[in-house]
């Protein structure tokens, strides 16, 4: 909902936007216009739905406004404010179809309820378009318009039609079906998506326009010389991950031939899309019945975890209570300890291999699988004094996780993310040099900044107080001290080789109070910062000549 409002008093357009609550009204966007020109400029760059115009303004009034916006056709409810009570333009607001008339001085509360009103037209008007719009679209689009049911029947989890409706509804937009003709639903997920030397996530469908269009086609060549004809095929993601294929019966099928037809499927779009699936396949039901079936069938895909590229039947799903046994915790801590990363990995997917095996890899035991292996990573690293919350962060990190419940690949591509870098971190901390000389490279660089040890921290992912303590071990000086020298050499340096005053300087290294650099430059130096600068130049001078 978009309103302009028009008036040549600058004041009366700051209080309408800030004194009228223009959110809570569903208004997103708010134009403003201070004569009739600039108005109609704006009318030709956006969409307005509400015109909020006073009616005596420079260079035309707001009468001549609105009746231009009916000559070009726009469509906008106007409520005109104005000082004048003249019957004139009362009767001539009125020929133009004007909304409101009102008269000022301006009381809020009752022009918000005047806007409400208006807006409640504006949506009236809009949906009594839509459905004109709709009836023309049923005529030239049937496909679409059966598309459309579909839609409406399948993804609404807020709303279901009875027998009644049901059969009204397809007798109103004219498909032909009844509500006891049967259908067989298959779910068809994608994981459109690589993990590349476990750093890049690599999409696959970037360039994919026509991806739906493939999909289908692919859907009839692999089902052509089946008992049941592709019907509908509803993308249920707008990011290409989930399709819903319905089915419509011509005779009953055999439901282990269609898993067959499934398994070739699968095989046909990883040769030709270069992408894993996984195909669950539903159970016959009537029309009427089918969107209950569907959502088994997604609770189904919700509640248990499986490989890719396998094809799981609703009819041998069983919602089976697996309780959760944990893995040999204590021999993983052992492999991260002896930094074994394969044995690590392997013991992980031997484990799921297992739940998999016996159905027992449902949403709770894989949960606390996750958990309790994401649990010990984390605790390994606090023990070395590695902050993990810092060490994983950033897109590749937030994906894996995100994705992690959706298969058992996706599951081993998270934990063996975190076991990677890990241990590639801890082999970096294990040589101390190697990070003081990163935490010195940090503070050469930067220490004209309000360097601290969570800066620190934060960049090199380890405690505080490790940081602490390894740079004082193998620099004999303190974070701090180490900082101090660094900015007074660079601030020596600076009053040697340059005409910057002082104060500039102790800025440039870090020090925005200047009296406190004086202070710190003549601990260091026993010399004031002009002294310094006075004696480096005498010294200079008398080695030239």
């Amino acid at each position: 909902m978009n309103v302009l409002i028009a008036d040549d008093d600058r004041f009366v357009i700051s209080a309408l936007e800030q004194k009228i609550d223009w959110i809570s009204l569903g208004v997103k966007n708010i134009y403003c216009a201070y004569n009739i020109r600039q108005a109609m400029k704006l009318f030709a760059e956006h969409p307005i739905d509400i015109l909020i115009s006073d009616i005596e303004m420079p260079q035309g009034n707001g009468l001549e406004l609105l009746a231009w916006i009916r000559s070009e056709g726009y469509k906008v409810q106007t409520i005109f404010l104005t000082n004048y009570a003249d019957f004139h333009y009362a009767q001539k607001a009125i020929e133009l179809q004007s909304f409101e008339y009102y008269l000022k001085p301006i009381e809020f509360e009752k022009l918000e309820l005047i806007i409400k009103k208006a807006i409640k037209k504006v949506r009236v008007g809009q949906q009594n378009e839509n459905v004109l719009k709709v009836g023309q679209y049923w005529q030239e689009n049937k496909e679409e318009v059966k598309e459309h049911f579909w839609s409406s029947h399948i993804k609404r989890s807020d709303f279901r039609f009875t027998l009644e409706e049901l059969q009204v509804e397809l007798e109103t937009k004219h498909i032909d079906y009844s509500v006891d003709d049967h259908f067989l639903p298959l779910l068809i997920e994608f994981f459109p998506y690589e993990l590349v030397d476990n750093k890049e996530i690599l999409y696959l469908f970037n360039h994919e326009g026509n991806l739906r269009n493939k999909l289908n086609s692919i859907i009839e060549t692999v089902f052509q010389n089946y008992t049941i004809q592709l019907d509908g095929l509803l993308p249920l993601q707008m990011n290409n991950e989930e399709y819903l294929a319905i089915f419509k019966l011509m005779q009953t099928p055999d439901l282990s031939s269609l898993s067959a037809a499934c398994n070739e499927l699968i095989e046909t779009v990883n040769h030709q899309l270069h992408c894993d699936i996984q195909c669950y396949l539903g159970t016959v039901e009537s029309l009427a019945q089918f969107k209950s079936r569907v959502t088994k069938l997604q609770a189904a895909r919700n509640e248990n975890i499986n490989y890719r590229n396998r094809t799981i039947l609703l009819d041998n799903h069983q919602n089976k209570t697996a309780k959760y046994i944990e893995p040999n915790l204590k021999l993983l801590e052992e492999y991260l300890l002896t930094e074994n990363r394969d044995s690590f990995i392997n013991r992980c997917q031997r484990y799921l291999h297992n739940l998999v095996d016996k159905s027992e890899a449902n949403q709770h035991v894989i949960s606390n699988f996750k958990i309790d292996i994401t649990q010990l990573i984390y605790t390994h690293l606090k023990k070395k004094e590695i902050l993990a919350h810092h060490l994983f962060q950033g897109k590749t990190f937030d994906f894996l996780h995100e994705q992690s419940m959706r298969s058992i690949e996706d599951l081993m591509n998270y934990l063996s993310y975190l076991v990677d870098v890990s241990l590639d971190y801890m082999k970096f901390t294990n040589s101390q040099k190697s990070v003081v000389h990163k935490i010195c490279d940090y503070i050469d660089q930067n220490y004209h900044e309000n360097v601290t040890r969570s800066n620190l921290a934060s960049t090199l992912y380890l405690s505080p107080d490790y940081i602490a303590r390894i740079f004082k071990k193998e620099m004999g000086i303190s974070l701090i001290n180490y900082l101090i020298k660094k900015r007074i050499e660079v601030a020596k340096d600076l009053l040697s080789n340059t005409d910057h005053p002082v104060h500039l300087i102790s800025d440039k290294v870090g020090y925005g109070n200047y009296s406190y650099f004086t202070r710190i430059f003549k601990k260091e130096t026993n010399y004031t910062p002009m002294d310094y600068r006075k004696n480096n130049k005498c010294l200079s001078k008398s080695l030239k000549q």
